[in-house]
């Protein structure tokens, strides 16, 4: 019986002890008062809603142990156990979540004045106690300097900004690129446009174009040179050359194919014949050139060998060769014949020309003495006869 009634005692006193005790107070319980930094912190019962306090948070244990979290915005929830062992004060260093960095291009992350990047966004940066200081770094883009600290609100969302960087390509491969008359690049060219900037591409055979570019230029650029017209000069006789116009130094003998960009005066040229000009407007075209033959003339006589006098100039004997431009009067004479006086115009090319032989008629005035026969010797008996 003094059993059961002493059971029945304490059970009355533990049931007030343990309420108070849930309640946090009882009078001579053990204090504990948790701080944190940073403090205003609030404490939980572990997995409950209701709200105990804020830190720095003071409580007591009595017999049982507490189980209590500690939540602060930006800070990850901390759990801790209080027993009748806990020290009075405890101090708790709360440890700040990550901030997520998330750019819309992805790019890298650096610490400042880090030579190496800890990674690469969308990416969740630890938070310290000071602020930090972190690049984002992007080919073609400029740098982006962003501060983490415990104010930062996650997550930062930020968009970089491209470089004025034009990539030019050409059709067909092979154009030179130049700026002011400095060739830059062939066929394509990478280039950060910060200012204005004029290029002229080049390629033989076709017509140059001149591009002028600005920050605000397309990033991709292709750009198509049209081809030049071919011109196909033929000439009469066909290996006459060919100059351009004003120009002493030949182009190269037809047939001659090469490119024009605009109309263009070309010569050509052949032995003994004249020489003839013609414009080529700049089109894909074949043109002929036909030279008018110089009036070479070969003054033949019959007989041959005559000697040949031409406009008071002694050219030679026939058969000779002379250029006959206009009328002229060529005299022919030779030992023997009569002297042939004849005009050459050139249309016939190869003229003989007869000459006829001389008459000698005597001068009546001049009387030559008639021979008189020698007288016959006498024969023997003609002799005796006279005696």
């Amino acid at each position: 019986m003094i059993n059961k009634s002493l059971s029945r005692i304490l059970g009355l006193f533990l049931i007030p002890a343990l309420i108070l005790s849930a309640c946090g107070w009882l009078p001579f319980t053990a204090p504990v008062t948790i701080s944190t930094t940073p403090d205003g912190a609030e404490v939980y019962k572990e997995g409950g809603a209701e709200l105990l306090g804020t830190t720095p948070f003071k409580t007591h244990i009595f017999l049982f142990k507490k189980n209590l979290e500690i939540k602060k915005e930006k800070f990850y929830t901390e759990k801790i156990t209080l027993t009748s062992q806990t020290m009075e004060k405890i101090q708790v260093a709360l440890r700040p979540t990550p901030v997520l960095v998330y750019t819309k291009i992805d790019a890298e992350i650096y610490e400042a004045d880090a030579t190496n990047p800890f990674g690469k966004t969308p990416i969740n940066v630890e938070v310290n106690s000071a602020p930090r200081t972190c690049i984002l770094k992007r080919v073609d883009y400029f740098d982006k300097e962003i501060t983490i600290g415990l104010e930062t609100k996650t997550p930062i969302v930020t968009q970089l900004k491209r470089r004025p960087i034009v990539t030019l390509t050409t059709a067909p491969a092979g154009v030179g690129i130049y700026e002011n008359d400095k060739l830059l690049a062939t066929s394509t060219l990478r280039e950060e446009i910060s200012v204005p900037r004029t290029f002229e591409l080049r390629k033989k055979d076709y017509y140059s174009k001149t591009l002028n570019l600005t920050p605000t230029s397309d990033p991709e650029m292709d750009v198509t040179l049209e081809p030049l017209p071919i011109i196909t000069i033929q000439t009469d006789p066909a290996d006459a050359t060919v100059y351009l116009v004003g120009d002493s130094k030949p182009l190269g003998t037809a047939p001659l194919t090469l490119t024009i960009k605009q109309a263009t005066g070309f010569e050509a040229r052949a032995d003994r014949h004249y020489s003839k000009t013609i414009t080529v407007q700049p089109k894909t075209q074949t043109a002929s050139i036909e030279l008018q033959a110089m009036p070479y003339v070969t003054i033949s006589s019959n007989p041959s060998g005559a000697a040949v006098t031409l406009g008071g100039k002694a050219i030679g004997t026939t058969p000779v060769e002379q250029l006959i431009e206009k009328p002229t009067t060529a005299e022919l004479a030779l030992e023997g014949y009569q002297t042939q006086t004849v005009t050459l115009s050139g249309k016939e090319t190869t003229p003989v020309i007869k000459l006829e032989k001389m008459i000698f008629v005597e001068d009546p005035a001049v009387v030559k003495p008639v021979a008189q026969p020698e007288p016959k010797k006498k024969g023997f008996f003609q002799k005796l006869r006279k005696k």
